[in-house]
């Protein structure tokens, strides 16, 4: 196939071509340091093909992607080859938006060789989500062993990311499970981030004294720690105001009092709300909603003129974005869409420590159109 070049939209100062094939990225004066960059040409390909609903993509100290599939099966995927090598089957509750979620590497895995997931199951009680850890034995994956359960689940607004801090902690991301006034009842762990120690406790220091970490949350489904520690979660709006959020320790989000901003766009009561309760307003928001999944930071040298940005994957919106971010993380300074509809639905997008990109699709949950290779691992990196 020829390369196929078309201009994207880049808000406000940056100019992006790109294709299935190949893309051309032009970097001005709003990049790192004001210099400007030279063009960079950007090509993918296709992995690994053939799969369903791929929810998570981690980069293993092996030098694998660790995957997970909806479904509940967690395989090694070698990113030369793009043989799926299969490690274990997790029993979970496929309802809706629920099943297998994320997944997370212990940070010492060579020695501790300990995976944490995140998946829906089903109770007495009715739909519900859990925290779980394995043990890898270098072929499979041992006994579930269940850190926290009984968080409200849904067949939507589930989460649930799973990301492992720089404060060796685990962050877990929870959706309201389709109930607005459980995300400010801090008694109940359903739209909140969680702060945890690796074997499920809270975390010390945490803000509440429980495994709350911040709260305000209605479906939080990418999370990120920036190199200086900073944590970033992408968050689905209802019919309007996506949200990415900078996060802080006990800080209120907002949700299902205020949409977005605290702007007043839902009503007088928005503002007087934010006023009362302290709340963090997002980095950015779209309205008509895009619904934001996975979440990266690239700082690689690699492409150059993509440093200090967040990458995320789009599912409504079947597009890759990046928000190239301020000197210190606290604004968006320019935003661009890549790969406007190539490849359907994404969910997981991943930075590899070379600095290639790998993305995943997500077209057999249900909402999309795959195609007979779906779902997929597709790679990003320069010509």
């Amino acid at each position: 196939m020829a390369p196929l070049r078309r201009r994207l939209r880049a808000w406000p100062t940056r100019l992006l071509r790109a294709a299935a094939i190949a893309a051309l990225v032009a970097c001005d004066s709003a990049t790192a340091g004001g210099a400007e960059e030279p063009n960079v040409e950007l090509a993918t390909d296709v992995v690994a093909s053939g799969l369903d609903t791929v929810w998570e993509l981690v980069w293993g100290p092996d030098g694998f992607i660790w995957m997970t599939e909806r479904g509940g099966r967690i395989s090694r995927v070698n990113p030369q080859t793009g043989a799926v090598t299969p490690v274990g089957q997790v029993t979970v509750s496929e309802i809706g938006e629920g099943g297998l979620m994320g997944l997370a590497l212990h940070p010492d895995f060579a020695t501790q060789p300990w995976l944490y997931v995140a998946h829906t199951y089903t109770s007495q009680a009715g739909t519900r989500n859990r925290v779980v850890r394995f043990r890898y034995d270098g072929n499979t994956l041992g006994s579930q062993e269940i850190l926290v359960t009984d968080i409200p689940g849904s067949s939507i607004h589930n989460g649930s990311r799973v990301v492992i801090g720089p404060d060796r902690l685990l962050y877990v991301t929870t959706g309201d499970a389709s109930d607005g006034s459980i995300a400010q009842n801090k008694d109940a762990l359903a739209g909140k981030i969680l702060r945890l120690t690796l074997d499920g406790q809270p975390a010390p220091g945490n803000p509440f004294n429980s495994r709350i970490y911040s709260f305000g949350h209605r479906n939080p489904q990418g999370m990120v720690f920036a190199p200086d520690g900073t944590l970033y979660i992408t968050e689905h709006g209802p019919s309007d105001n996506d949200e990415v959020n900078r996060i802080e320790a006990g800080r209120n989000y907002g949700w299902p009092n205020v949409h977005g901003k605290c702007d007043g766009d839902i009503g007088m009561s928005e503002s007087a709300f934010c006023s009362a309760n302290n709340v963090v307003e997002p980095l950015e928001n779209w309205t008509p909603t895009i619904a934001p999944a996975g979440l990266a930071y690239y700082d690689s040298n690699l492409i150059p003129g993509f440093r200090r940005s967040l990458l995320f994957a789009t599912l409504k919106d079947e597009t890759l974005y990046r928000l190239a971010l301020s000197p210190d993380g606290k604004s968006v300074t320019s935003t661009t869409k890549m790969f406007d509809g190539d490849f359907g639905r994404l969910r997981a997008v991943l930075v590899a420590p070379d600095g290639s990109i790998y993305i995943g699709t997500s077209n057999r949950d249900g909402r999309g159109s795959p195609s007979s290779n779906d779902d997929r691992i597709i790679r990003i990196r320069p010509r």
